[in-house]
């Protein structure tokens, strides 16, 4: 097919990429229906749709219910177009899921015993290193080729800066502050490889997909060993100027700290309310606990001093938050982390979010806990990847770049 029909996409509503993303979000799985969605002649649409297909990108299959004459052929993403990684980067662990660009589960590290955290003694650049070994055994695994390695997604509990992607005072790893993770990628692969605070990508696993993206308004709040937050407004993670939105964790809270924190504030919330900070200061008291999983069986075991300090940490939460839901007016607050089981925790941050909440913001405010709380940060990765490596823009740029191949073969024969 002559791709010459779809150069200067991007100047014209209804691109090829805009053709993919309404693909995408099922929104149109016609060439009809999408011609009735942009506006555009349905024959417009059709080379749009034809270009996809000839990338690789989408295919035809079944057919949709019928409005009377013949039956439209429903148009599908193809999955095998390629692949794209997200990576749950942690303190104690290294967790990589791939997917194809469908979404769909290719392989995952859980699965296997590859998820040990990554070596950092050699600095960020050997870790990177091992961490793209990591991709090709885990993509050999699954039959994959790595040239078929589209982008990747790689969450860290740390806040990163906006748009350079630099980590911001990380406490999992003091060494790597300053560092754009993403940008040593370069020396193993062209394809876009993002970084993202974990709790972020939290955030955007979260988001609804049963109402319209611009009602979709949450506030995510990860709840483990720190303390991090993520905000989607319309639809769309909010990163803010500087990509510090959602940084409930270092708001100054009356209590005082038990263990460090990089912000500098006094007294901020993940130094006094985190399971680390309940953790340090059960043990400056005499208890045997050595992780959040202790924490989380003695408070289950209704041990008295625990579950008394797992209250009083999830009222300050509380507060935080409550002061949060009143800026923000969000749809939904979710508590996700492995400190988000503790029943005496979560109470507490439901109790007081709704007692120091406006009304009029409580009463459309649901506060629940995630949908996957231990895979959410996983998928919020694979959601970010696949938006960016199908983001429109990208797509017309593929569109151009095969029309220019096109050009030249035309040439030459």
């Amino acid at each position: 097919m002559n791709h010459r029909h779809y150069q200067d996409v991007d100047h014209v509503h209804g691109s090829v990429g805009d053709v993919l993303r309404l693909i995408r979000v099922g929104d149109s799985t016609s060439r009809s229906t999408l011609a009735r969605a942009i506006g555009l002649a349905p024959s417009t649409v059709g080379l749009r749709v034809d270009a996809l297909v000839e990338l690789g990108l989408v295919h035809e299959v079944g057919a949709e219910g019928s409005r009377g004459g013949r039956r439209a052929r429903r148009l599908e993403l193809d999955g095998d177009a390629g692949f794209v990684a997200a990576t749950d980067l942690g303190a104690n662990h290294t967790r990589i899921v791939l997917s194809d660009l469908a979404g769909r589960t290719l392989a995952d590290t859980d699965h296997t015993d590859t998820s040990d955290p990554l070596p950092r003694a050699d600095g960020p650049a050997a870790a990177v290193a091992d961490l793209w070994r990591r991709f090709e055994r885990l993509a050999d695994a699954a039959g994959r080729s790595m040239a078929d390695f589209r982008g990747a997604a790689i969450g860290v509990p740390a806040p990163i800066a906006y748009p350079s992607g630099r980590i911001v005072t990380p406490s999992f790893e003091p060494s790597w502050h300053d560092v754009a993770l993403g940008s040593l990628f370069a020396q193993h692969t062209d394809a876009p490889v993002l970084v993202e605070n974990d709790a972020n990508l939290i955030a955007l696993a979260e988001r609804s997909d049963t109402e319209p993206a611009e009602r979709s308004n949450l506030v995510a709040v990860k709840l483990g060993t720190r303390i991090g937050g993520g905000v989607i407004a319309g639809g769309r993670l909010h990163r803010g100027v500087g990509g510090a939105a959602g940084e409930v964790s270092h708001t100054a809270v009356e209590g005082s700290a038990a263990i460090g924190c990089t912000c500098g504030v006094p007294n901020c919330l993940e130094s006094v309310a985190s399971g680390g900070a309940i953790i340090a200061r059960l043990r400056a008291a005499g208890h045997d606990i050595a992780s959040t999983s202790d924490l989380l069986r003695l408070g289950a075991q209704g041990d008295a001093a625990v579950v008394e300090e797992l209250r009083e940490a999830g009222a300050m939460i509380g507060r935080v938050l409550a002061g949060i839901a009143n800026f923000f007016n969000p749809r939904e607050v979710v508590l996700a982390g492995a400190m988000s089981a503790s029943p005496p925790l979560v109470a507490a941050i439901r109790s007081e979010l709704y007692r120091m909440c406006l009304p009029l913001v409580a009463d459309d405010l649901d506060v629940r806990a995630s949908r996957v709380p231990r895979d959410a940060g996983i998928r919020g990765g694979i959601v970010l990847a696949l938006d960016e490596v199908l983001a429109p823009a990208r797509i017309d740029e593929l569109a151009r770049q095969a029309t220019s191949v096109d050009d030249l073969q035309v040439r030459s024969a």
